[in-house]
């Protein structure tokens, strides 16, 4: 491992333990809760995406993202999944039809996620 890797490792570990919030990621797969909601860290940041509606006219998309140590995942998130953090529901999708993460740095350790803030989180209620 070079330098220049280890910085990049080094300013990964420090994001993680001083930009970081816990926050709760939620696979589906066909429109189902696929699995338990996984409590990780997350750094957010935010994307502009610009795009041309109908009639041609550019508009800009604000991005909410969410950055995660790829180490820490145990699959990437994909369009429809959910991250809930700070009392609010973020679901993963971008505008476009770009990629909802990508690679965050030189090294592919850490992933920027795109979302979508969705409102407030409402606790499901069971029925039993």
């Amino acid at each position: 491992m070079d330098m220049l890797h280890r910085a990049s490792d080094w300013l990964n570990s420090r994001r993680a333990e001083g930009l970081s919030e816990t926050v709760v990621l939620q696979y589906y797969s066909d429109g189902e809760k696929d699995g338990s909601p996984v409590t990780l860290t997350a750094t957010r940041g935010r994307s502009l995406f610009r795009a041309e509606d109908r009639f041609g006219v550019t508009i800009r998309v604000h991005s909410t993202d969410f950055i995660f140590l790829a180490a820490d995942l145990t699959r990437f998130p994909a369009k429809g999944d959910e991250i809930i953090a700070d009392g609010r529901v973020f679901e993963v999708l971008a505008p476009n039809n770009e990629p909802v993460w990508r690679w965050s740095g030189n090294y592919n350790e850490a992933i920027r996620v795109h979302t979508k803030d969705m409102g407030d989180f409402v606790e499901e209620e069971s029925n039993g």
